[in-house]
């Protein structure tokens, strides 16, 4: 984009009767194809909960101590794992503005650069995962949970690059509107997670020794490595979506800082948010492992009904690249508009159904009488802020679209850690509200986020200088790849 101008809007004013059906007819048609590309994303957004459920079922019947761990280990590395790959996610604006104006050698020049920052990024993690026990300790959590979630999280080291690599790719194919590959890659992710942890949790008698709660871990990292072998397959079936196709594979640091520039405050949001839910749930260790335990299952349900906003939101975030690369600013506004009224839509039906069904849902997980009276509360809790969660995800993906990330990192990390975190600390451990206290801080941050955001997304997304809102991304492409050219002319060329 950036060079490029886009479209005007109408003068301002009344519309005929014809042009309002014209509008309406568009605008429907922006809907259809927001969820044509959603569904997938949803689905594959709901495998990995689907997995995620699986663990916290399985390991259930092992006690409150091994689903404290699991929670605790996951939540941890899950916040390291969000934060790190977001970088990741600076492809998506990239990708998808250069899919918009045609140029696929552009889309796979990112796309290799991203495979190699998805290496990079890997090695943090592991590190941090190998380390989960004394991480745990300094988190001042029970010395039993905490060695169970340090084991645990050995266990999900070896699965981290296959999932940064992964990632990397599944971000690329996304982008060009290829949704429904990764959806059918966590199908073979839920197959081999539930027979994973069938057999490692608790073992064959004679063949694989029971291994608890670090079983589960173990199955995770099966699973990584199995969607990164099931997704190289299919791009080895499929050449004309290699990233490797007609384009250089070495490093290249100006392409690598470009991605980084505009995913590295998308992954200080997603920390933001993430980071303060697992945060939430060292509160709720302090308070005790059957109330960790709690969270650990209603911060599950929450997650299934979030990821159909999250899904929608990242639909709409290609859709307003798609736009902002063929020069459309009334297609900008329309994905902005389709893509807010299906993610609040959604959330405010799920709302609905925990203030109607909490003990059946939480039922669905544990029938221990203590865990279910605290996760009922924390549900009623959570059905306040699933039309803010709705509203702030959609936010963001929708900014993303416009590569602008620095201005809502800033706004995650004001209403996640300057609000959220010691607004629940008061309520939760100054007041008579205890784990109740602890969530309404997070509806509190949620709902600050939201509103920001609504006004940032109104700001830039209708803004007359919509196009100087894009740091110019297809002419730095155009500079880099003439930078490449000249710095290695003789270097090889996948598919030379």
């Amino acid at each position: 984009m950036g060079t490029a101008t886009l479209e005007r809007g109408r003068p301002r004013g009344g519309l005929s009767p014809g042009g309002r059906r014209r509008r309406g007819r568009l605008f429907a048609h922006e809907v259809r194809q927001l969820l044509r590309l959603a569904g997938p994303i949803i689905v594959g957004q709901l495998g990995g909960v689907a997995m995620t459920t699986t663990d916290t079922i399985m390991v259930g019947p092992l006690g409150a101590a091994s689903l404290a761990a699991a929670g605790l280990g996951s939540g941890i590395h899950f916040s390291l794992l969000v934060t790190m790959s977001g970088m990741l996610m600076g492809m998506t604006p990239l990708v998808s503005q250069s899919f918009g104006a045609g140029d696929r050698a552009e889309c796979r020049r990112v796309a290799v650069q991203g495979i190699w920052l998805a290496v990079l990024v890997s090695i943090p993690i592991t590190v941090a995962s190998i380390l989960g026990r004394p991480i745990a300790l300094s988190l001042g959590q029970d010395p039993e949970v905490a060695a169970l979630a340090g084991r645990f999280m050995m266990a999900l080291a070896p699965g981290v690059l296959p999932l940064m690599l992964f990632m990397a790719l599944r971000v690329y194919l996304d982008a060009m509107g290829r949704t429904r590959v990764a959806m059918t890659m966590m199908f073979v992710g839920v197959a081999v997670n539930v027979l994973g942890n069938r057999l490692l949790i608790y073992g064959v008698p004679g063949v694989v020794r029971p291994m608890g709660v670090v079983g589960s871990g173990l199955s995770t990292s099966i699973v990584r490595w199995a969607v990164l072998a099931v997704m190289g397959v299919y791009v080895a079936r499929h050449p004309e979506l290699s990233p490797f196709r007609g384009v250089r594979l070495r490093p290249v640091p100006a392409r690598m800082r470009r991605i980084a520039a505009i995913g590295a405050p998308i992954g200080a949001q997603v920390g933001a948010e993430v980071g303060t839910f697992s945060f939430a749930a060292v509160m709720m260790g302090w308070l005790g492992p059957v109330q960790l335990a709690a969270h650990q299952v209603t911060i599950n349900i929450a997650s299934v009904t979030f990821m159909v906003a999250v899904g929608a939101s990242a639909a709409g975030g290609i859709r307003v690249g798609h736009h902002l690369g063929a020069g459309s600013r009334r297609g900008v506004h329309r994905a902005g508009l389709a893509t807010y009224v299906v993610a609040i839509g959604f959330m405010s039906l799920c709302a609905l159904a925990f203030l109607l069904f909490p003990r059946q849902l939480i039922g669905l997980y544990t029938s221990d009488r203590e865990i279910m009276a605290y996760g009922t509360a924390l549900l009623f809790t959570a059905a306040l802020f699933q039309v803010f969660d709705g509203a702030q995800v959609t936010g963001l993906s929708l900014l993303r679209g416009a590569a602008d990330t620095r201005v809502p990192m800033w706004i995650t990390l004001i209403g996640y850690w300057g609000i959220g975190i010691p607004v629940a600390y008061v309520l939760g451990f100054h007041t008579g509200m205890r784990h109740v206290g602890i969530w309404s801080g997070l509806v509190l941050s949620l709902a600050v986020v939201a509103v920001a955001l609504l006004w940032r997304v109104r700001r830039v997304l209708w803004s007359p200088a919509l196009a100087a809102v894009v740091p110019a991304p297809r002419q730095q492409a155009v500079e880099i790849a003439r930078a490449e050219m000249t710095a290695d002319a003789g270097a090889p060329v996948a598919g030379d």
